[in-house]
């Protein structure tokens, strides 16, 4: 014997089974972490056949920013 009551099991399973549902739920709603915006640049540096710091120092921000953009919208 458990030492629990009929009664005590059957709260115990619908517990359990609530438990189960909010977790499916949030699990469902959790979105990936976003990926840094160091990761995209050395992406499009390695698309460019070159190092993260030349690729830097070749474009302004701005350029940067749409091809990051560009990219992220390639991956999606």
């Amino acid at each position: 014997m458990t030492g629990f009551t009929p009664q005590e099991l059957e709260e115990m399973a619908q517990a359990d089974a609530e438990i189960d549902r909010e977790f499916e739920a949030d699990w469902d709603l959790e979105l990936p972490p976003p990926v840094p915006q160091l990761v995209w640049v050395s992406r499009l540096a390695r698309q460019h056949h070159t190092t993260y710091g030349r690729f830097v120092s070749t474009h302004t921000e701005e350029e940067i920013r749409e091809l990051v953009e560009q990219l992220k919208g390639e991956t999606r």
